[in-house]
């Protein structure tokens, strides 16, 4: 039953299926994250990754069930902001939003630098010729916005055509390492936690195994324009899940028995393993699977944008549609807020060389990892909320048996993230420290946008999350 009032997107009417459904959730990057996150899980694990992975997917999938029970009862563009609103209060649901949204646009606004960053060195090897990484940020940036703003009928398809070709060549690396046994032949002991290295931990393994996952759950945000959300959404959380789990233990471990003095790097394993013509194509997956991260990310925002607005906690603008069905003023805004981070990450490196004033070396990738951080000690925390409002949620529908046991699992995972910042010998240092302590300034930023509403707009605080479409609550359908 509709809720009272308000513009729908897809004007009520959605046609997206659960494969486009798939392909928003598939903003998790699995090629971006299994090449770049996955060296840092596979050190830091001890050279067991893939066991790291299997226990970090088991919550994940917690989590999955919480997302798809949600999805089943609230559709909504606002996600997990209208699902926090109808559990476990408005002013609770205003804060996660806020804090949710902000993480993801700071997730999508480091990208123009991890683009530049891998595509740089790239670009020098093939054509011999040096540019500098703030112009493939800048087309990063552009290509995204190009793309969302066409339509999300069209950015699915582009997200959809770019995981499945950046996918190939990582299989054929796969099959390739496997085939030939890797350094020393294939082993489980990777799949062991008695086999953990010196130095090594499972728990410090376990924090990036969470940001690989981040994004599973972002197909909820095209909740007002699929045809059928209550099945499609459910759906492409856990084919989600599931595709991306097993990717990742499968490079975690051919990388592991792979790599040794090739330090996991993949576009040297390639050539080592197949050719320079496979390395070429992994260095072109990678690159094309942040397109994909941006355009998903990009469009998660923009919708978050949209609902805040909606019900009056944002400015009007952001409820402007194009003919096309898109948010275009939360569209511009992310996209405007990628070219100001990236102006200012030039900025900082050329403050960095000119003076030399700064205590680290300066390059690209360096702001990129604190919105990294940033990122994902917020949406940790929100994850962590989700699972206190599903209990609430499954006790009111008499469902508490059948879901306290993921609700548990998804906490666990989330809770441990958001607790190790802070134990020593876990907790970031660092570069990844200016991201965790970025988050706590943004979280006393955002308490004071609340108390702002609480007190200025309270009616606004009252009407939160109340433009999502309510269902009855029923078994998640796979």
């Amino acid at each position: 039953m509709e809720n009272d009032g308000g513009v729908l997107l897809g004007r009520g009417k959605g046609t997206l299926t659960t494969v486009d459904a798939v392909a928003q959730s598939m903003a998790v990057g699995p090629i971006f994250s299994a090449a770049v996150i996955g060296g840092a899980l596979a050190g830091l694990s001890g050279g067991v990754g893939p066991f790291v992975v299997i226990l970090t997917m088991v919550g994940i999938l917690g989590l999955g069930y919480i997302i798809s029970a949600f999805a089943r009862k609230f559709t909504g563009a606002g996600a997990v902001y209208e699902f926090l609103a109808h559990t476990i209060g408005k002013k609770t649901a205003i804060f996660a939003a806020a804090s949710y949204f902000l993480a993801y646009a700071f997730l999508v606004g480091g990208l123009p630098m991890a683009f530049g960053s891998i595509a740089v060195p790239f670009w020098g090897q093939q054509f011999h010729h040096n540019v500098a990484w703030w112009v493939f940020g800048i087309a990063l940036i552009l290509i995204t916005t190009i793309i969302n703003v066409l339509g999300i009928q069209f950015s699915v398809k582009a997200q959809l055509a770019v995981v499945a070709l950046s996918m190939i060549p990582f299989v054929i690396l796969i099959v390739a390492i496997i085939a030939k046994g890797g350094v020393n032949g294939n082993h489980f002991g990777v799949f062991e936690p008695s086999h953990i290295a010196a130095g090594g931990s499972i728990f410090k393994g376990l924090l990036f195994a969470i940001l690989m996952f981040v994004g599973f759950e972002l197909a909820a945000v095209l909740g007002e324009e699929t045809a059928t959300p209550k099945k499609s959404i459910p759906r492409a959380v856990y084919a989600v899940i599931f595709i991306t789990g097993v990717f990742f233990v499968l490079t975690q471990y051919v990388g592991t028995i792979g790599a040794q003095n090739l330090s996991m790097n993949w576009q040297a394993m390639a050539t080592h393993y197949v050719g320079t013509w496979l390395s070429t194509l992994v260095g072109i997956a990678i690159m094309l699977d942040i397109i994909g991260i941006a355009i998903g990310f990009s469009a998660a925002c923009a919708r978050g944008l949209f609902a805040l607005s909606r019900d009056g906690l944002l400015p009007k603008v952001f409820t402007l549609v194009s003919r096309r069905q898109v948010p275009i003023a939360g569209t511009l805004s992310i996209s405007a807020l990628m070219g100001v981070l990236t102006v200012l990450a030039g900025l900082i490196w050329n403050w960095s060389n000119v003076t030399k004033s700064l205590l680290v070396p300066f390059d690209a990738f360096w702001m990129f990892l604190i919105a990294s951080a940033f990122g994902s000690f917020l949406i940790s925390l929100i994850y962590a909320l989700l699972c206190i409002a599903a209990v609430k949620m499954f006790r009111q529908d008499g469902s508490l048996g059948r879901g306290f046991i993921p609700a548990l699992l998804g906490f666990g995972v989330s809770a441990g993230g958001i607790a190790a910042q802070f134990i020593s010998g876990l907790a970031p240092t660092g570069t990844a420290l200016w991201g965790r302590n970025l988050a706590l300034v943004g979280i006393v930023v955002i308490a004071a946008w609340l108390i702002f509403h609480v007190v200025r707009n309270p009616e606004a605080v009252e009407s939160a999350g109340e433009h999502a479409l309510r269902h009855e609550l029923t078994e998640v359908e796979l």
